[in-house]
C-alpha cells in the first residue's frame, strides 16, 4: 500500500531537501569544477543524513526502484567513462537495509557490544569502501538513526553517555576518512567541514517527526512545492540529475568522461586491487 504523505511541510521534507541541495553541490563540483574543493566540502555533509534515515525508518524493505536505480547508475557511470568500483551509493543503501536489523540486535546488547560494533564497522571501512561507496562506515549512521528513534528504550541497557560517545566517534571517524580521501582541502575548508558535521550531528541527534501546518500556510506556495519535491522524491532526483550531469560531462569534457571507456576503479584504488 502506498503511503499517503501529508499536505503540510514536515521535518523530513526540510532535512531531506537540505541533503538534496548538498548532494547536488557535491556532484556539481565533481563533474564541472573538480579543482574547486568548496563544492565537495559542503556536499559531503549530506552523507550522514541519507544513512541516518535508513536506521530511523520503521521498515527496511529493499524496493525495486532502489535496485533499478543502482543498476542504472552503474551503467551510466560506465557509459560516461567512469568506474565500476566502488559500486553506487544506491547499492550501499540496499546493503545497509539488508543487514540493518541483524547489526542493530548485535550492537545494542550492552556498551561493550556497541563499542565492538563501532570498531568492526570503522576498520572494515578500509577494505569495503573499495567495493561499495562509503563501505561499512555507512552502517555507523544507520545504527545512529535507530538509536535516535529508540533512545529511551535503548538507555535501559546502555547509558546515554555511551550513546553520545558512539555518535561523536562516528562523526569524528567519518570526518577523518573524508579528510584522507580529499587531501587537497585547505585549512578553512577543513574547518567548515568540521563545523558542518557538528551542525548535522546536532540536527540528527535531535530529529523528531513533525508537521508544520502553520508554517506551510505562511510560506508562499512557490517555496513549499520545491521543498516537498526535494524531500519526497529524493531517489528520482538523485538518478535524474546524475544522468544529466554525466551526459553533459561526456559532451563538454570528453577527456574526463570518455564515452564507454570505463575503468575498474580509480587510479588510487587500482594499486590496492591489483
Amino acid at each position: 500500500m502506498k503511503k499517503t504523505l501529508p499536505r503540510e511541510l514536515t521535518s523530513y521534507d526540510f532535512l531531506k531537501a537540505l541533503a538534496v541541495i548538498l548532494m547536488i553541490l557535491d556532484h556539481v563540483g565533481y563533474h564541472f569544477y573538480p579543482d574547486e574543493m568548496w563544492f565537495r566540502t559542503l556536499g559531503r555533509l549530506c552523507i550522514p543524513i541519507w544513512f541516518f534515515f535508513i536506521g530511523y525508518a520503521n521498515g527496511r524493505e529493499i524496493t525495486r526502484p532502489i535496485l533499478i536505480g543502482g543498476a542504472v547508475m552503474t551503467l551510466s557511470s560506465l557509459a560516461a567513462g567512469q568506474f565500476l568500483l566502488p559500486l553506487d551509493i544506491l547499492i550501499t543503501i540496499a546493503i545497509a537495509r539488508y543487514y540493518r536489523d541483524g547489526m542493530i540486535m548485535k550492537a545494542l546488547r550492552s556498551p561493550e557490544t556497541l563499542r565492538g560494533m563501532f570498531l568492526i564497522l570503522f576498520f572494515a571501512t578500509f577494505p569495503t569502501q573499495l567495493v561499495f561507496e562509503y563501505g561499512t562506515m555507512a552502517m555507523l549512521f544507520v545504527l545512529l538513526g535507530f538509536i535516535t528513534r529508540h533512545r529511551e528504550k535503548i538507555q535501559e541497557n546502555i547509558a546515554g553517555k555511551y550513546l553520545k560517545l558512539y555518535a561523536f566517534t562516528s562523526y569524528a571517524g567519518f570526518y577523518i576518512m573524508e579528510g584522507v580521501s580529499m587531501p587537497s582541502l585547505s585549512g578553512p575548508q577543513a574547518l567548515v567541514m568540521l563545523a558542518g558535521f557538528i551542525a548535522i550531528g546536532w540536527i540528527l541527534w535531535n530529529f523528531t517527526p513533525k508537521t508544520y501546518p502553520t508554517l506551510t500556510e505562511k510560506i508562499p506556495k512557490i517555496f513549499v512545492w520545491p521543498i516537498q519535491i526535494m524531500g519526497r522524491y529524493t531517489l528520482e532526483i538523485y538518478v535524474l540529475h546524475l544522468l544529466l550531469f554525466r551526459t553533459l560531462g561526456v559532451l563538454l569534457y570528453p577527456d574526463r568522461f570518455p564515452l564507454f571507456d570505463w575503468r575498474l576503479a580509480p587510479g588510487n584504488m587500482m594499486g590496492i586491487l591489483t
